[in-house]
């Protein structure tokens, strides 16, 4: 069974970033949350994942992002149209 464009997007989602042209990791995302795993403790932020974006629970305060890629670079816009690229850390 073929998976749909959105569970593509999503799975690519899965795995360690870090801001393009920095090494250090800043989060993981796996199936339901997002771990900013440069802070101590550990910080999960569970997610909802909608046709292209991401929204979630931060503070308070929902955070909605488009998500795309760029080849392997991970591209996320937030709704004041700000842009943050990160890249896969193997």
């Amino acid at each position: 069974m073929a998976s749909s464009p959105q569970q593509s997007l999503q799975s690519r989602l899965f795995g360690f970033w870090a801001p393009s042209g920095d090494e250090v990791t800043v989060f993981k995302i796996d199936k339901d949350s997002l771990y900013y795993v440069d802070e101590y403790p550990i910080v999960a932020v569970p997610y909802q994942f909608a046709g292209d974006s991401m929204s979630l629970d931060y503070w308070g305060e929902t955070i909605v992002q488009h998500i795309s890629f760029r080849k392997d670079t991970l591209v996320m816009k937030n709704k004041l149209g700000e842009v943050n690229c990160f890249v896969p850390v193997k």
